[in-house]
């Protein structure tokens, strides 16, 4: 008996997860209705459907976190590297904004 009861979960599992992907479907549609002809004829019925299917299994969400700790990281480098720059540049001139004069060799 509870191997039915498990597959009967799976059927309404499944069912929910293909009413989903319809919704999704649908969205990506209408989106794609206000864009310019051009672009409406190259996503093609398939290819918004493949979308819908990577929204869902979270694919495309676990893309965008990884971007976003690339771009975190790259940020707190960059931001490091200017603080180091700049630190080098008061050492060497001086007071912050000072210039220091050059010598001219004649």
């Amino acid at each position: 008996m509870e191997r039915y009861a498990g597959a009967l979960e799976d059927v309404a599992d499944g069912a929910r997860q293909q009413e989903r992907h319809y919704q999704l479907l649908s969205a990506l549609q209408s989106l794609v209705k206000e864009l310019p002809s051009s672009f409406q004829q190259r996503l093609s019925y398939t290819t918004l459907s493949d979308l819908a299917l990577a929204l869902l299994d979270g694919t495309v969400f676990e893309i965008v976190q990884g971007l976003l700790e690339i771009q975190h990281l790259t940020e707190k480098s960059l931001y490091n590297q200017r603080l180091r720059l700049q630190n080098e540049h008061r050492g060497a001139g001086g007071a912050p904004g000072s210039f220091r004069c050059l010598p001219i060799i004649p």
